[in-house]
């Protein structure tokens, strides 16, 4: 018995575009499908959220900071306290030298030494406490600067929740899309292992190749998933689209298939013998459901995502573990 669970190699297309177009949040990045849901769902609630979450925070970190402009003022006022004492006690020493002396020399000698501590108390009393000086100076100035810039701080985080949400609105196809590709995905992960599901490869060409029945070149292409495995290779485009609309916008499904099929087939070829190349099977997942035996021109089946795994595994095998190898390692190696 086989361990049922595909190799998924590569993440949804759709999902991929959604999370590299949205920003961070308070530090934090939209991850997956289910959180970029959520937050187009419930933006309105995370707005209020992130504006209340983000004063909150600076807040604590302005009362933390006057906590410690507090505690190091205390400790440079103690400092300079004891220092002051000390200084003044050394001078209190030199003056007593100068009232006990009968040495003229000496006299003149401590009289000089007076001189010049007297005009380097300030120095002495402050210098011993310069570092703590130098650190409530930081404390303070990194305060100000929080009061300062917290309205800016909030705006810019509550301005990310709004151009990410303007950005999914505007791209609410792709989360359409990414939606039913991870339908498709989460379908085809229960396969056995001996398949392979590549998804959102994307294969260019060195040369365009040139596409004789729609007169017209091409460079890249785009695939939601390519199915491989034993019973041969699928190219398996994903439509979140209601069932007449599969109907309606055939024409453009056809082309967009059959271009697919076509790139898949020209990128192969030069990696077998002519005529060799192994056959290409197309479907597209109508994720709304699908009729039986629905077809979109001669070779291209439209199934519903529950009909996937045994649309493909119900077929007689015409590919070795080998052959598998060598056409991920083709397709793989550029994606």
């Amino acid at each position: 018995m086989r361990y049922i669970m595909a190799k998924i190699h590569g993440t949804s297309g759709s999902t991929q575009h959604l999370l590299k177009g949205t920003k961070a949040i308070n530090g934090e990045k939209l991850a997956t499908l289910d959180e970029i849901t959520h937050f187009h769902n419930n933006y309105e609630t995370i707005l209020a959220e992130t504006e209340s979450t983000v004063q909150q925070q600076q807040d604590q970190v302005i009362f933390s900071l006057g906590n410690d402009e507090v505690r190091l003022s205390n400790q440079l006022q103690d400092s300079i306290a004891r220092r002051t004492e000390e200084v003044d006690g050394n001078l209190d020493e030199i003056n007593t030298k100068i009232k006990k002396t009968e040495n003229v020399f000496w006299f003149l000698g401590y009289k000089v030494q007076y001189w010049i501590a007297v005009k380097l108390r300030s120095h002495r009393i402050h210098s011993s406490c310069s570092h703590i000086t130098r650190e409530l100076h930081t404390v303070k100035s990194r305060k100000a600067s929080l009061i300062t810039n917290k309205p800016y701080l909030i705006k810019n985080a509550c301005d990310n929740v709004v151009n990410n949400q303007k950005f999914i609105t505007e791209n609410i196809s792709f989360l359409i899309g990414a939606q039913g590709e991870e339908v498709v995905i989460n379908a085809l992960s229960q396969l056995s292992d001996e398949f392979h599901v590549l998804n959102d490869v994307n294969l260019e060409f060195d040369r365009a190749i040139y596409w004789k029945e729609q007169d017209e070149y091409i460079e890249t292409c785009q695939i939601d998933h390519i199915v491989i495995g034993p019973t041969g290779i699928f190219l398996v485009e994903t439509k979140n689209w209601k069932t007449s609309d599969i109907e309606t916008k055939s024409d453009k499904l056809i082309w967009q298939v059959n271009r697919s099929s076509l790139a898949l087939w020209f990128y192969l070829k030069d990696f077998y013998r002519k005529g060799e190349n192994p056959k290409i099977r197309k479907v597209i997942v109508s994720v709304q459901g699908s009729h039986h035996g629905q077809r979109l021109g001669k070779y291209i089946d439209v199934i519903s995502s529950y009909q996937l795994c045994r649309y493909i595994t119900e077929r007689r095998n015409i590919l070795s573990e080998n052959e598998i190898k060598k056409l991920i390692e083709i397709i793989t190696r550029r994606n």
